[in-house]
């Protein structure tokens, strides 16, 4: 604001008129550690006036009493993350520079410019509740607080902070979803039937088939190569996972079988497959990929997107289905079919309830049983015709 009035002869006091002073004051501001300025019109006498520049000016040097460190939410952030990559995985570390970058930290309504030690539960608030007002939904509002509650935590160690201002703050409400994201033997049917038959997606049948007959992730089954497929045996062997084209061992994390039964309506669809990819001389070959996209690539969840929702839509279906509901799907098949919960849980890699499935061993005749059980529910269209490719993936 452009200075006016007629200087007094006291500092930052200028008067207007007979009654009316305007103040200025530059201070730093002791929570970002940036210059403020203070700039108004106040009424009254001058003595009054420069009572009040004396008291909007009071703690400009800040809060510290110069024994403790103080560093910005930022600028701990960035070493934080440094630290903390070299042991994520590649999904989880997106996931993090994600959150923060973008989010907790940006410049306008994040809060990387607060000192650390006067972050206080109204400022996570206020940003919680920015974030809800431009439209983002609960469950990614949550996801990014989870970030910086873990950032929080750290950095009370490191920092010696004694408030933790994460605590009691309140999060959005996620609404409850009507949809199991889980399809019936019936409807499954349909949906694998609707893919083999249309050409534009059908590339992606023995993968779909795969999920629903394994109970896969989608990270381990696009990460099989032919090598981990024994069709002599009858076993599908899990030994690797990857994440937008990042290849890495099985993590502790996301669990799986080091080895699943290969069913013989699954072995017979990945024959064709392969027939498939040896054809049209998938690049994907060279390096022994299953699941390649026709460049040759490793396929992510979105390369299913169409294919989804143009097979949905064929079978009428409107309610919320994902590429991970077919793993829901396969534990409701596998409960449909009497498979003991011990052997569901040894199949999809879950953590057992009172670890009982650490300390028993489930056989692969027992697995056998459970996913035979499984295929016998569902019809699966006939092997052969192979229709065109019908797209980039």
């Amino acid at each position: 604001m452009r200075q006016t009035g007629k200087a007094t002869r006291y500092r930052g006091v200028y008067q207007v008129n007979n009654n009316t002073f305007r103040i200025r004051a530059t201070r730093i501001d002791p929570r970002k550690g940036r210059v403020q300025e203070i700039d108004r019109l106040v009424r009254g006498t001058v003595h009054e006036a420069v009572k009040k520049r004396a008291e909007l000016a009071e703690g400009m040097v800040g809060l510290d009493d110069g024994t403790k460190i103080r560093i910005k939410v930022g600028d701990y952030a960035k070493s934080w993350l440094a630290a903390k990559l070299a042991t994520l995985s590649t999904n989880t570390a997106e996931r993090y520079v994600d959150a923060l970058e973008d989010h907790v930290l940006r410049r306008t309504g994040g809060l990387g410019e607060f000192y650390f030690d006067s972050l206080r539960r109204m400022d996570i608030q206020a940003w919680i509740n920015r974030e809800v007002g431009a439209g983002y939904a609960p469950a990614t509002i949550r996801g990014w607080f989870a970030v910086l509650r873990t950032l929080v935590k750290d950095a009370r160690v490191d920092l010696g902070i004694a408030q933790d201002p994460t605590d009691r703050v309140s999060l959005p409400e996620e609404p409850e979803r009507s949809a199991p994201n889980a399809l019936t033997p019936d409807q499954l049917s349909q949906f694998l039937a609707a893919m083999k038959t249309d050409k534009r997606y059908a590339r992606n049948f023995a993968l779909t088939v795969t999920l629903a007959f394994t109970g896969l992730r989608f990270c381990h089954a696009s990460a099989l190569k032919w090598e981990d497929v024994d069709f002599q045996a009858g076993v599908i062997r899990v030994v690797r996972r990857q994440v937008r084209g990042h290849v890495g061992p099985v993590s502790r994390k996301k669990r799986a079988p080091n080895e699943l039964p290969l069913p013989s309506a699954l072995a017979e669809i990945l024959k064709e497959h392969r027939r498939w990819l040896v054809e049209r001389q998938n690049p994907g070959l060279a390096a022994g990929w299953v699941f390649p996209s026709l460049r040759g690539k490793l396929k992510t969840p979105n390369t299913l997107a169409k294919t989804w929702r143009g097979c949905l839509k064929k079978i009428g279906m409107t309610e919320r289905f994902t590429v991970h509901g077919l793993r829901r799907t396969f534990n409701d098949l596998t409960r449909r079919a009497g498979a003991d919960g011990m052997v569901t849980r040894a199949l999809t890699g879950h953590v057992t309830e009172g670890m009982t499935a650490h300390y028993s061993t489930v056989g692969l005749d027992e697995k056998r049983a459970a996913v035979a059980g499984v295929v016998g529910l569902v019809s699966l269209p006939k092997t052969g015709d192979r229709t065109g490719d019908g797209g980039r993936n």
